[in-house]
């Protein structure tokens, strides 16, 4: 799966970026070919679509940002649907954890906080946006040309501007909260990264750097929350999902072993003859029939 983060910071000037303090800004046109990709990041991000619309897809779930739009994207995996016949041109924002840690302490008192709130938030938020805001994402391509490039204070200073507008906006009320939990928790849920990330094909490594750990201490902490290894944990969620998409939907095979995370769909059909002492087909033929 490619890591969008990992992607844009590497990518040359046809990508227009600001990066500094760990910070990476940058717009864009997409530069996707197929019609669907695999996609996670690392890193949490705000994006704003200038042009053009695409589909976020989670299981069971769809969202669509179109022209006009934003939305916040948790770190984790996701598949995003392209229209081949439309330019996808975005503004992306992208903030380590230990940033919005620091900027949630020191505007604590600026910000409508709810105390005691968990609220989960999904993968994929949409965020409200207003003329404020609005105007905030589009004054903001100018920097991007702007030779010599701007001041890091200026550019940050417009940044904690828009974190503010859209943090003390009650619509984006889910978004200010997850800040507000992952400022007093430091490191995200190791049991709710793997929960909503095990059925994309990632390696352990990929895994620890969703969760913030690393590998040796993602291991040693999976253990202890899971008491299994973290490869016999992941077959056994990816069988259980593959064995509910047979159930309840008309997938195929190889639908159904790119959807668990499974490598290829004969590793799939190997693993579930395996566990459940029949091929995936006949097993839904047994379930059809019984």
């Amino acid at each position: 799966m490619l890591n969008v983060y990992d992607f844009l910071k590497s990518q040359g000037e046809e990508y227009k970026k600001l990066a500094f303090k760990d910070l990476l800004f940058v717009t864009y046109q997409c530069p996707q070919m197929e019609r669907f990709a695999k996609i996670y990041t690392h890193c949490n991000y705000i994006v704003y679509a200038l042009s053009g619309k695409k589909i976020y897809h989670m299981p069971g779930r769809s969202h669509l940002l179109s022209e006009g739009s934003g939305a916040f994207v948790k770190k984790g995996g996701y598949w995003q649907e392209r229209f081949l016949d439309l330019d996808w041109v975005v503004i992306a924002f992208f903030m380590p954890d230990h940033y919005m840690q620091q900027f949630i302490k020191e505007h604590r008192a600026l910000l409508p906080l709810k105390n005691n709130v968990k609220d989960p938030i999904d993968i994929f938020t949409p965020i409200h946006v207003n003329e404020i805001t609005k105007s905030f994402f589009e004054g903001m391509l100018p920097y991007f040309v702007q030779k010599p490039g701007p001041p890091e204070n200026i550019i940050e200073l417009k940044f904690r501007e828009l974190l503010l507008n859209l943090l003390s906006d009650p619509q984006n009320s889910n978004v200010l909260n997850y800040f507000i939990n992952l400022s007093d928790t430091q490191k995200p849920l190791l049991s709710e990264v793997m929960e909503e990330n095990f059925m994309y094909n990632l390696s352990l490594d990929e895994y620890a750097r969703i969760a913030q750990r690393s590998l040796a201490g993602f291991k040693r902490e999976f253990n202890e929350v899971f008491k299994t290894p973290p490869g016999k944990w992941l077959t056994e969620k990816r069988l259980q999902y593959a064995q509910l998409l047979l159930d309840s939907t008309q997938k195929n095979i190889n639908e159904i072993a790119t959807e668990s995370g499974f490598e290829s769909a004969s590793h799939f059909s190997r693993i579930f003859k395996e566990k459940f002492g029949t091929a995936p087909l006949q097993y839904r033929k047994q379930i059809t029939s019984a």
